[in-house]
């Protein structure tokens, strides 16, 4: 006898969407979603698989503050409203065109079983391709639904978030598998978010009052351990002594910082040259400053 036994993997379908949320207060928020997806059922003798679009508006409320500091894992339950459009569709044909015929021994044949030539019938199997339209003309396909959420929010690096959720969803059509027994379908769905804040001045929340950080706040471009926004010399190379504006240590004041300075402890500092060292310094070389007077001769007004 050959049998099939739907998996658990192929009644599950992903699903990819967008959200955007906004906080009110401390404990919260609303939320606009859009999400595209595949809902699909396979048993002993039905299946479909659907195309969704849905998007909704929801209302969530976080059982702790969202706008503090100490609080970085918060659980939170939502509730929303939506509407929902889908296409729905069945496997009822296997790659060579013919029709599964289920019989009572759990198996798939090419030929129905009442036939009066079912001795003679082959051993098919589902090839999982949902062909076939399974549209009916009396279904409203735009459809209001309600979404209610529960899950956590997981608060990191300030401006990042990630959350892991269970949706229920209740829909008000009976028809979304194109079966009708009278009861509306409803779906379930576990999902896994990242969100990044996004405002004039990104966002960080201290002592519960709202304050924004730039989303750069903590950059360090050469690794010096001071933020560049702080950070008067943004490129000091690795392992150099340096103040706490961020620049290399000029130990003379000539000029030069340490690591470039051939004599970084140059008495003189009115006549160095180019490599940071004292001019009269010159191993076997005297040299002589004469200095003359300069009378100017003409003075124009500007």
């Amino acid at each position: 006898m050959h049998t099939t036994k739907p998996s658990l993997f192929i009644n599950n379908r992903p699903s990819v969407g967008l959200f955007y949320e906004r906080n009110f207060f401390s404990n919260f928020s609303t939320s606009l979603n859009i999400n595209w997806g595949q809902l699909s059922t396979n048993n002993a003798t039905e299946n479909f698989q659907s195309t969704i679009l849905h998007a909704s508006i929801d209302n969530i409320i976080y059982l702790k503050k969202i706008r503090s500091n100490q609080n970085k894992i918060i659980p939170f339950i939502s509730l929303g409203i939506g509407k929902l459009v889908f296409r729905s569709y069945s496997d009822f044909l296997d790659q060579d065109g013919n029709y599964y015929n289920y019989w009572e021994d759990g198996s798939i044949r090419d030929i129905p079983q009442v036939d009066s030539l079912s001795n003679s019938a082959n051993f098919i199997s589902r090839d999982y391709e949902y062909e076939t339209s399974v549209s009916n003309d009396s279904v409203n396909y735009g459809l209001t639904y309600f979404p209610a959420s529960i899950g956590f929010l997981w608060k990191f690096k300030n401006v990042f978030n990630a959350k892991i959720f269970f949706t229920y969803n209740q829909l008000f059509t009976d028809w979304i598998d194109n079966i009708s027994d009278g009861i509306n379908d409803k779906f379930i769905s576990i999902g896994v978010a990242v969100s990044v804040y996004f405002s004039r001045d990104g966002a960080n929340y201290k002592k519960d009052k709202k304050q924004f950080i730039n989303i750069f706040e903590n950059l360090d471009s050469d690794f010096d351990g001071i933020k560049d926004h702080d950070d008067l010399c943004q490129k000091t190379p690795k392992n150099v002594s340096i103040l706490p504006t961020g620049c290399p240590i000029d130990s003379d004041f000539d000029g030069f910082p340490d690591f470039k300075d051939l004599e970084p402890n140059s008495k003189s500092i009115l006549f160095i040259d180019d490599s940071g060292r004292s001019i009269k310094s010159y191993p076997g070389f005297e040299i002589e400053l004469k200095f003359d007077t300069i009378i100017p001769i003409r003075v124009d007004d500007f």
